[in-house]
Formats: C-alpha cells, structure tokens, sequence
C-alpha cells in the first residue's frame, strides 16, 4: 500500500494533476455558464485573464523548474571532470540537444505518467500475476544471449570470408550472410 501511495499518488499524479489544472484554467471561457450558475457570480473579463495567466504561468513555473535540472546537470558533469571519473567532455551536450530535451521533457513525464497509471490500475484489478518483466528473467535472457550469439557467429564467417581490406559494400555482405 505504501508503495501504490507513495508511487501512483505522489509521484505519478504531480504531472497529471499539472495536466489537468493546466486544462481547467484554458478551459476557463467555455466554462463561464456554468462558473455562473453554480457559482452565483460573473467573471470579469480581467477575471479571466488571471486566471489565463495562472495557468500558463504553472507551465512557465514547470518549465523554468527543468531549466534548474538542466543547470545541475551541466554543473554536476563539471564536477565530474574534476574529479576525474570520466575523459573531458565525454558527459557534453550540444546546445541544440538541450534545448530540445528541455522542450519535451514535460510531455515525456506525462505519457510516463499515464504509462505508469495504467500500470497501476492493471496491478490494482489483477494483482500480482500481472507484474512481471519477463525480458529480465532467466528465459528471457537466455534466448536474448542466443540470439545475441548467432549474429556475433553470423559476423564471424562474413568477417572470415571476406579479405581484409576489399572493397565490399552493405548489400554484398547481407547477400553473403
């Protein structure tokens, strides 16, 4: 229970929450009978827009949170160079990469997010018979090293059966194989 608690309810449903707040506020126009009738009262049209501006403002919140992950990110490979534990500018990014990691990193925490509910609720309905991951166990790992083996044996005898240094194009070796 701790775990569905701390995990389903805590971690998973942040960005869902964010998700769905995001939509209420850009939904605030079309919901104006109906903030009306149950409500009693008429928003203004400044009314409105702050409640526009408070929910494109928790994105920018959002967004500017990832930009501090970004930073630490950045500072912690400078650390890491320091130190010594990896070559200088093997952890590097371009600015490009960034900015487009940056971009998709919140859509991304959203479908892992949903991803991670419907897990949930599979785990909820069904119990245990439904975890598993079945790449991980003994089975799957031994068919994952055979087949990893017959390619590496299937290399082997295009490497051995091609001279070293011809010229051989993609289409040669795939013909061979």
């Amino acid at each position: 229970t701790w775990f569905v608690i701390y995990y389903g309810f805590i971690l998973c449903s942040l960005t869902l929450t964010g998700l769905a707040g995001f939509i209420n506020y850009a939904l605030v126009g079309a919901k104006q009978d109906t903030i009306e009738r149950v409500a009693g009262f008429t928003l203004s049209d400044s009314g409105n827009t702050g409640v526009m501006i408070a929910g494109f403002s928790s994105l920018g919140w959002t967004y500017l949170v990832f930009l501090v992950f970004f930073y630490l990110d950045r500072e912690g490979c400078k650390l890491i160079y320091h130190l010594k534990m990896k070559p200088q500018g093997s952890e590097d990014t371009t600015f490009c990469q960034n900015v487009k990691d940056w971009i998709l990193m919140w859509p991304s925490l959203v479908m892992y997010s949903c991803v991670s509910y419907w897990a949930i609720l599979k785990v909820a309905f069904y119990g245990k018979k439904v975890c598993g991951h079945d790449p991980s166990s003994k089975e799957g790992l031994k068919a994952a090293n055979k087949d990893i083996s017959t390619e590496a044996e299937s290399l082997d005898e295009v490497s051995t059966a091609v001279p070293q240094g011809a010229d051989v194009s993609e289409e040669d070796i795939t013909t061979r194989v």
